[in-house]
């Protein structure tokens, strides 16, 4: 599933990528032509312009033109008054604005050069000429080109699917392996480890070595959460969020509630103040999250602390009067398996996991987690639900 949706990624990117070009490219082109298009049109009208520019009597009472070109010629005095005005121009004013324009008149389109005539350093008059557009395909060949692109960039997205699905192919069977090979170790682990607990549970009916066997029945138990943890973290690994809409506020104080018993055992104090915020994530990551960072102010704090959960629409923030995390352990903390003393390091105080897990839950998320601490004053978790990846230590 994990490379199914990366392979469409990939591809949808690549075929992005080369609709881009060919817009780039068209877009070019297209400008090209209709550049093209107005030179010829002007140097066809320029032909028929110069020999009536170049007539004597072009400009006169009675301006004298061939009877064929009167309709699309007009001709008009320095002082404004027209001359001479074909047919063409019925509804057309004159503006002595030099060059080439596109005008329209009803339901036609006409193209009209405009000249100046100047003789003897005097200025005479305006000539111009007139002649029916040819048709404007431009909006047709703009949406025959977009039909094209979607074609061609269609056989992209295909081709490219299917290279990303050949080149993710040996990824996809190695995860498969490694999943399968996390389920079969998870389930040798287990059965071992089950019957162990029974045979514990069977000896300790009976009074001889009774500590020992207690001991050893902790430690199964230790063994046993760490196979979770390491599960867990193997599922994440190749996680698919279930994207929902979640309330943090309700979830935040379900899983206050739940560690309630263990904050009256140990004489800690919660103070909770939450807004209501409502977030796009996964419910059960975000328990599992809330959970695991509970725990550590729970576990880390001292007797008769205070652990203070404050959440807002930017942020949760969890902070806790425990022994704190030294400088040297700061940049560490989210490292799996890594414990501030490993030497002296009690099973009771973790397996380096459950900072992991939570480090992991905020990637998924794309959002940040901060951390402050103060050595024998204690620690500050905040996570911004802002969405942005990357995980900082201050």
């Amino acid at each position: 599933m994990m490379f199914r949706k990366i392979s469409y990624a990939l591809a949808a990117q690549f075929t992005a990528f080369v609709f881009a070009l060919l817009l780039i490219t068209g877009g070019i082109f297209l400008a090209a032509d209709i550049m093209r298009r107005d030179r010829m049109t002007y140097t066809r009208l320029e032909k028929q312009l110069r020999p009536v520019m170049n007539r004597p009597g072009a400009f006169g009472t009675l301006p004298q033109l061939p009877r064929l070109q009167r309709d699309r010629f007009r001709i008009v005095d320095s002082d404004g008054t027209i001359l001479l005005s074909g047919a063409l121009y019925e509804g057309i004013p004159f503006t002595p604005t030099k060059g080439l324009v596109t005008v329209s008149a009803g339901d036609e389109t006409y193209d009209i050069l405009t000249a100046s005539v100047v003789r003897g350093g005097t200025l005479r008059g305006y000539i111009q000429v007139a002649d029916l557009s040819s048709p404007h395909d431009l909006l047709f060949r703009v949406l025959l080109f977009l039909v094209i692109s979607g074609g061609i960039s269609g056989l992209t997205f295909s081709m490219g699917l299917l290279f990303a699905r050949r080149s993710l192919h040996p990824a996809a069977q190695m995860m498969e392996r490694l999943e399968q090979f996390t389920q079969d170790a998870s389930h040798e682990l287990r059965t071992p480890l089950t019957a162990v607990h029974t045979s514990i549970d069977l000896a300790l009916l009976t009074p001889d070595n009774r500590e020992h066997l207690h001991t050893a029945k902790k430690e199964l138990r230790e063994i046993s959460t760490l196979i979770d943890r390491l599960l867990e973290l193997a599922r994440l690994d190749q996680f698919i969020l279930q994207m929902e809409s979640v309330d943090l506020r309700a979830l935040t104080e379900n899983v206050l509630e739940k560690h309630r018993s263990l904050t009256q055992e140990k004489q800690v104090k919660i103070e909770a103040t939450l807004a209501p915020v409502t977030v796009q994530g996964d419910p059960t990551l975000l328990r599992q999250l809330l959970g695991n960072l509970m725990g550590n102010a729970i576990k880390f704090n001292t007797a008769g602390g205070r652990i203070s959960v404050r959440l807002t629409p930017d942020s949760l923030m969890i902070e806790d009067t425990g022994k704190g995390i030294s400088p040297e352990a700061l940049p560490h903390i989210f490292d799996r398996f890594y414990q501030e003393d490993a030497a002296r390091a009690r099973p009771s105080e973790g397996l380096g996991l459950g900072l992991a897990l939570v480090k992991r839950i905020v990637d998924l998320h794309g959002w940040t987690i901060i951390v402050r601490s103060d050595p024998g004053k204690g620690t500050t978790f905040i996570v911004s639900l802002l969405r942005k990846r990357r995980t900082s230590i201050l």
